[in-house]
Formats: C-alpha cells, sequence, structure tokens
C-alpha cells in the first residue's frame, strides 16, 4: 500500500481535490493532487450522460474521428458568424444595411461550403438552395425586428468564459468554460443572448438551453458584478422568430448550480478510477445519437456491426456464421417466450378448474397433471428482512432471499409464527407436475 501510495503520489498536481483511496479499520489515506485540473463545459457534462464511453474516447484516451459535417451544423454555424459580423459593427456605430448582412452571410456560408468538400452529406430531399433559403430568412426576420440597433450596447461577442461553480473553501474547486453569443448592456442589467436555428421548438419541459444561460449569469457576475447585478437570459429561436426570456435570480441559480456540481462530481470521480486503471470506469450507454458516433468501430456495443461473418461450429446445427447463430437463437427465445406465456395462462385455466372440482389430478387422453398445493412466502420489505435475519445469524443462508430459500427457513421451523407475520406475505400457490398417463389398475 505505502509503495502504490508513494508511485501515485509522482504523477503529477493540479487536481482540484483529495480522494479516499484506501479506508480499513478508521485508516484512511487521502491521496492529494494527482491529475491536473480539468476545465468543464456544456459539451462535456452532456457528452458524459449521452454516454460515458463517448467521453473517454474523446476527453481522456483523446481519439480524434474524422466525422461528416451536417449541413445544419454548418447553417448554424453561418448564421452566427453573420450575427456576430452585425454587432461588432453596430458597436463601433457603423449599422450595416439588410443587404449588407445576407451578403456576409453568403461569403460564410460558400467558405463553409468549400472548406468541408465532401464531408458535407445532404439527406434526405434537402439541398444547398434549401439551407440557404433558411439561413436567409432567419436573418431578414432578425433585422427587421431589431433594426436600427440605437438602444443596443454590445458588451462583447462571442465572449470565452472561465468561471469557477465551486471554490477550494466550499468543498473542492470546479472550473467552468462557455461562450456566449452575445452579452448586452440594457439599462441597469446584463443580457445574455443565445441563437438556436434548430427546426424543432424544445418543449417547455426540456430545460438544457435554459440552464446552460442560467449557468452562464455565474459566470458574468464573477467577471463583471461589479457594475450590475441584475441579469437576464434570452434565447433567439430564429426558425420561429421567438425568444424567451426571464430573470436570473439567485434562487433560480442555486438548483442548477448544484446539478452541474454533482454531474461534475461524477465525472471526476470516474475519471480518477480510469486514472487509477479501473476497468470500466466509463460504461457504454446506449442511446437514440449512436447511429450517428463516429467511435462505433471502437465501441464494445457497435464494433461487432461490420463483423460476424466467421464461421464456427454450431453444435446441431453444424458449421454457422455468428450473424445467423444469433439470428437463430433470438428466433428461439421470442418462441421460447410465447411459450411461456401460453404455459402460464393454461396452468391458471386449470388450477382454477381443479380448485372448483377439488381435484388433486387431471387427466388428459395420454399425458396428466398433479396439482400440489403450497404455501409461498415472500418478503414485506426486504432491507428489514435482511437486517432481522443477519440478527438471527441466518443471513448467510438467504443472502440473496430468492423466495425458495425463504420457504426452507419457514417450513424448518427457523422462523416463529409472530416473525413470520411481521416479516412475510403468505399466498397460496400451485405447482403442477406433468407426467405420462397410465391405467388407473397400475396407479
Amino acid at each position: 500500500m505505502i509503495t502504490f501510495f508513494s508511485c501515485a503520489i509522482s504523477v503529477g498536481f493540479g487536481c482540484s481535490k483529495a480522494y479516499t483511496l484506501f479506508k480499513e479499520k478508521n485508516l484512511i489515506f487521502y491521496l492529494f493532487p494527482l491529475f491536473p485540473m480539468v476545465v468543464y463545459s456544456f459539451s462535456q457534462i452532456n457528452l458524459y450522460q449521452q454516454c460515458p464511453r463517448k467521453y473517454q474516447y474523446r476527453y481522456l484516451d483523446k481519439l480524434e474521428r474524422e466525422f461528416e459535417t451536417t449541413p445544419d451544423l454548418m447553417l448554424g454555424t453561418c448564421v452566427h458568424g453573420a450575427l456576430e459580423w452585425l454587432y461588432q459593427q453596430v458597436n463601433v456605430f457603423n449599422i450595416p444595411i439588410k443587404a449588407d448582412l445576407l451578403g456576409k452571410f453568403h461569403e460564410l456560408r460558400q467558405n463553409a461550403v468549400a472548406e468541408a468538400g465532401d464531408k458535407l452529406i445532404y439527406k434526405g430531399e434537402q439541398h444547398e438552395e434549401d439551407y440557404l433559403r433558411r439561413g436567409e430568412k432567419y436573418l431578414e426576420n432578425y433585422y427587421q425586428t431589431y433594426a436600427p440597433f440605437g438602444e443596443t450596447k454590445v458588451i462583447a461577442t462571442e465572449l470565452i468564459m472561465n468561471f469557477e461553480l465551486q471554490s477550494k473553501e466550499n468543498g473542492g474547486e470546479q472550473k467552468f468554460r462557455g461562450i456566449i453569443d452575445r452579452l448586452d448592456k440594457e439599462g441597469d442589467a446584463f443580457v445574455i443572448n443565445d441563437y438556436k436555428t434548430n427546426k424543432q421548438l424544445p418543449p417547455e419541459q426540456k430545460e438544457e438551453y435554459r440552464e446552460q444561460l442560467t449557468l452562464y449569469a455565474l459566470g458574468v457576475q464573477q467577471k463583471y458584478g461589479k457594475y450590475f447585478q441584475k441579469i437576464k437570459a434570452r434565447l433567439h429561436y430564429l426558425h420561429f422568430d421567438l425568444r424567451d426570456e426571464r430573470e436570473i435570480t439567485d434562487a433560480l441559480l442555486a438548483p442548477i448550480l448544484e446539478k452541474y456540481r454533482t454531474a461534475i462530481n461524477a465525472i471526476e470521480k470516474a475519471r480518477f478510477n480510469y486514472n487509477m486503471g479501473r476497468e470500466n470506469a466509463f460504461p457504454t450507454q446506449q442511446n437514440p445519437y449512436c447511429k450517428y458516433c463516429e467511435y462505433q468501430q471502437l465501441c464494445p456495443l457497435w464494433k461487432h456491426l461490420g463483423c460476424g461473418d466467421e464461421l464456427v461450429e454450431g453444435g446441431s446445427l453444424g458449421a454457422q456464421t455468428i450473424k445467423k447463430l444469433v439470428d437463430q437463437y433470438a428466433k428461439i427465445s421470442r418462441e421460447a417466450s410465447e411459450l411461456t406465456k401460453e404455459k402460464e395462462s393454461l396452468k391458471e385455466i386449470l388450477i382454477t378448474y381443479a380448485d372448483k372440482g377439488g381435484f388433486e389430478q387431471l387427466f388428459g387422453d395420454e399425458n396428466k397433471l398433479t396439482i400440489k398445493k403450497t404455501d409461498s412466502y415472500l418478503a414485506k420489505d426486504k432491507a428489514s428482512l435482511q437486517e432481522f435475519l443477519a440478527e438471527q445469524g441466518l443471513l448467510d443462508e438467504v443472502m440473496d432471499l430468492p423466495y425458495h430459500k425463504i420457504n426452507t427457513l419457514v417450513k424448518e421451523q427457523k422462523l416463529t409464527p409472530e416473525q413470520i407475520q411481521t416479516y412475510l406475505d403468505k399466498k397460496d400457490s400451485r405447482r403442477l407436475t406433468a407426467s405420462k398417463n397410465k391405467s388407473t389398475d397400475e396407479d
């Protein structure tokens, strides 16, 4: 243990907190600064929540993958670029006309398309003209709404914010980074502006965008708080010519701040486990975005997709490809599931019939069923039962508390009637045993 501790200390410095490495008989080793401080962002946290393994590939393994450029992503970039240019001009009291704004958009789009080359893939029935038309419409509507921009006091465009979610004094330093599309001054308030070019309007319960700007308000407080305390967040949904605005209060900020502090703690714990060599510190997580993932060829969930043609011995099936064996297994599983459902349905019908007639055996032409009535017991509260059994020295006998072991405790009278009534629920059960039908003389 001491050797490991010494080796670990030599790795590096700058970690945000001490980590409990080992605990035994009140002996705790705290491993102080091991790994460099990580500056987090919304994209990092969202990626981790979407799929921890993808986070590992990108941010820890540093595996860069080329992936196609989507026209929608490029549209958003070019519209943002045009609006950034617009407000840079406004900030030096040079108000462009609408045609100049559209011309800037076309210039940015043309350069982006040329740079992307073959990586730009149009899907469905959408073409370049459709994206140009959308971008023009977004900017035309925006210009008509906000021109002549005389009241706008621009503090910065594409403002890079580096701020603290948590200080050292409050339990461990957490650094955060974000980019504000535009920060304005309006009266006695700051306004954080963010442009969205999505074709889908987020539902009320989808809070990611609002949370992002709310958290950025903390950065604005830390950077410019001596001027104003009042901060507003304004989301511009350009496709719908709508804006969503609200004032950021301490009451609004507090739960969001706690949510992201907790998320960062989870990531830091996973990073520590990964750096200590623990397997599966960043597990795979299947989600709707898997089909677009650039790491499919590495991911344990998907990398077999391009394989499966190799032959293996399939027992009674003979030599088969893995693909065929997968399909065969799935087919048998479905059939078995259907048979199980059918069996349970028949069992219920036969037990009902036997109970009404007082039968303990039912006969068919070729088979018979023996029906045995038993009492079955289930835990009312698993945790309470485990605690009680531990006190009685019986826990090892029923560590995972399967129902048949609980029934054995009752059958062997290791529990009193009072204990059974306190911790267990009793229910009648029937067991059906099928056998070949024989003549009544042989029986």
